[in-house]
């Protein structure tokens, strides 16, 4: 009968897979013995690591091409091996941030009058802009996870800020972006990204935007962390602001270099070059980090942190960019444009795990001048922001007190 016939075939199928997936164990054993009696054989090692891996036993895998690596530094199969098992091995993750801070400023409105459109100041005077403070929040998820064996990382936040003095600078943006992460080379990973983000503003809709990235993240043996990464976007403004649509483009890079002046301390090197081609008249909204407008920016930040004791770590910044406009002209001008050079060095305080439910306390200090060719455009402002910061893992149980 041919149900009898298929039966059989498919016992002898089983059968057969069995013997095979036995033969495999005994051969992993012999291997395992074999490297027992000579750790440092590479051929050896990478056998049984690769057969390890093929049987799902990935922690053998990874120990066997530790042990490569421990001998053969330069082994290039069994990096990329390692590679290959970190991955696999990496167990999905949330991470959620939130910050909740207030805040001084000296001059908000920077260069424009109180009653200056577009930001018509509601006090109704014609007097300078004054000092402010402010309230801020942060809600921000990074993720990664597998899906389908594929790794995949998403990133989103959502933030907001209010003034009290001047409402019609109330800002908020929500956006976020998704792709998968591809390890090149051992070192090296490549993560693709479509993007996409609102704005808010003075009590309406700001501007949409869609996007696309690629970024390269990468750390060396000696814990250098680097990245560089390629981003393109078009924005589209309501009809109510000067600034209309148009695509920016962006390269970033980042270098992050641990104990370069002794224990506790870190070095961060920032470099970029931003191409904004928004059609329509610029402003002075630096509430978002590209501001309407056409123009090109090249610019850079450096970062020095150092840990004083665990509950307490200091920092310093600067940054510096230079920025040539490609319509906005001198005030009285038809022909000189307008060329920005922005100056922001910067202090920072942070206390970790401080307060109640371990919320980190952080107090930051920037101060922001900004030289032009075109003296009505030039400014300084002063922003001091305390904030509480904490981050968990929503999917991940709290630890039981007393344990």
């Amino acid at each position: 009968m041919t149900w009898k016939r298929t039966f059989f075939r498919l016992a002898v199928v089983i059968a057969a897979l069995a013997g095979t997936v036995a033969a495999n164990a005994r051969e992993l054993d012999t291997l395992y013995a074999r490297v027992l009696r000579d750790p440092a054989n590479t051929e050896l090692n990478l056998r049984f690591a690769r057969l390890a891996e093929e049987q799902g036993v990935l922690r053998w895998a990874l120990m066997a091409y530790e042990r490569v690596v421990l001998n053969d530094p330069n082994n290039w199969d069994a990096k990329v091996g390692l590679m290959r098992v970190r991955r696999a091995m990496q167990p999905d993750f949330t991470l959620v941030t939130v910050e909740l801070g207030t805040g001084y400023e000296s001059n908000p409105l920077y260069y424009l009058p109180a009653n200056q459109n577009p930001y018509t100041g509601r006090n109704g005077t014609t007097e300078p802009g004054k000092s402010t403070w402010f309230g801020q929040g942060l809600i921000s998820l990074q993720d990664e996870r597998k899906i389908n064996g594929q790794a995949w990382r998403t990133n989103a936040a959502i933030f907001g800020r209010a003034n009290t003095r001047y409402g019609d600078l109330n800002y908020a943006h929500a956006g976020g972006e998704s792709g998968p992460v591809f390890d090149l080379w051992p070192g090296l990973s490549l993560t693709t990204a479509l993007g996409a983000a609102v704005g808010y503003f003075d009590d309406r809709f700001y501007y949409g935007e869609g996007s696309g990235s690629a970024t390269f993240e990468g750390q060396t043996a000696e814990g250098i962390v680097h990245m560089l990464r390629f981003r393109a976007a078009y924005r589209s403004y309501d009809s109510y602001w000067p600034s209309q649509e148009g695509w920016y483009y962006d390269i970033r890079a980042r270098v992050a270099i641990p104990k370069l002046f002794g224990d506790g301390n870190l070095v961060a090197l920032s470099p970029w070059v931003l191409w904004s081609d928004i059609s329509g008249t610029v402003t002075n909204a630096l509430v978002t980090e590209i501001q309407p407008g056409k123009y090109r920016e090249v610019g850079g930040r450096v970062e020095v942190y150092q840990q004083l004791a665990s509950w307490m770590t200091v920092g310093g910044s600067l940054a510096a960019s230079w920025r040539d406009y490609s319509n906005d002209y001198v005030t009285g001008s038809t022909t000189e444009k307008r060329k920005d050079t922005l100056l922001i060095p910067g202090a920072l305080v942070l206390f970790p795990g401080l307060l109640w439910q371990e919320w980190d306390l952080r107090f930051d200090y920037r101060y922001l001048h900004n030289n032009s060719n075109d003296p009505a455009k030039e400014f300084r402002d002063h922003i001091i922001t305390a904030a509480v910061t904490k981050r968990f893992d929503p999917f991940r149980p709290a630890p039981t007190p007393g344990r």
